[in-house]
């Protein structure tokens, strides 16, 4: 986990990006030369499969970290799209001023602990696709990431949990009649 002291020093050596809702802070098979972390507004990551399926595979919103992590660091075309659901502001470093720091060892533990919340994040992710049904990956989720719910629609949350719009809403339905009980 980033301290406030970490991301307040991550910001002090970015430059604040405006994105228009539906604009791209990252397009499919372009390398992305940024890495960011979201100060307003929500994006979010998505594929498009080789039948054009919308797939969402993450959501961003304040205090997130955004990039395409593989592209960045390897300098290969994304396989994603990172787009504004709304108007968002990112405090992001270019890859140059990235490598530049990355020499000194205060930044080197910084970027570390980056690279890891992305990577742990993944990991959470992966994990609670293959091993819980979707119910049970729609409470984890709303109970890591409570505020969800207000800053995205139901169709790009049910694209994240790899459910269908309909079968989300089911779900959030019997968790309302339970609760009334």
């Amino acid at each position: 986990m980033l301290t406030k002291e970490n991301i307040d020093l991550f910001r002090s050596e970015c430059k604040a990006i405006q994105i228009k809702k539906n604009d791209f802070f990252v397009k499919e098979n372009e390398v992305c030369n940024h890495i960011g972390i979201v100060h307003s507004g929500t994006l979010y990551g998505y594929f498009e499969d080789a039948d054009s399926n919308f797939i969402v595979s993450e959501l961003y919103y304040e205090q997130s970290i955004v990039t395409s992590y593989r592209s960045f660091i390897t300098g290969v075309p994304s396989p994603a799209f990172l787009k504004a659901y709304s108007d968002t502001i990112i405090y992001a470093m270019d890859k140059n001023h990235y490598d530049q720091l990355m020499k000194q060892q205060e930044w080197a533990y910084i970027f570390k602990k980056i690279s890891d919340l992305l990577f742990i994040n993944k990991c959470f992710k992966e994990t609670a696709l293959i091993k819980l049904k979707a119910k049970e990956r729609y409470l984890q989720l709303i109970e890591n990431r409570k505020q969800i719910e207000q800053k995205f629609p139901q169709h790009l949350i049910a694209s994240y949990l790899k459910i269908r719009p309909e079968t989300l809403s089911r779900i959030k339905s019997l968790d309302l009649y339970q609760d009334r009980k």
